[in-house]
């Protein structure tokens, strides 16, 4: 917690010395007109590269979630196939079996 102390207090005196060196550009400064700007460039820059890029990644990772999707789907398909395989062998499947006839109904 020290070390994290004295971080901040040479922080603040970094700071203090950048404002008392530079006093006439500090009271100049307007933070609203560089936040327009800021966002300005940050539209810009999103608009020029990131844009692009965002959606080529969210449609590469879409792209491989729905393989990912059709390939368990497939496997579970396959897994209710067998089961259903096994079913009908032991005659619990469609009732057209030997085993299923009812014994309380009159032949």
């Amino acid at each position: 917690m020290i070390f994290y102390s004295i971080i901040l207090l040479l922080s603040a005196g970094g700071i203090l010395a950048i404002i008392r060196r530079n006093r006439e550009e500090f009271t100049a400064f307007n933070f609203a007109e560089f936040m327009e700007g800021l966002q300005a460039d940050a539209i810009a820059l999103w608009h020029a590269r990131l844009k692009d890029q965002s959606l080529l990644f969210m449609e590469k990772r879409l792209r491989g979630t729905r393989i990912w999707v059709l390939k368990t789907e497939h496997v579970l398909f396959k897994a209710a196939k067998k089961l259903r395989g096994i079913q009908e062998k032991n005659g619990n499947g469609n009732g057209n079996s030997q085993n299923d006839t009812d014994q309380n109904l009159p032949a």
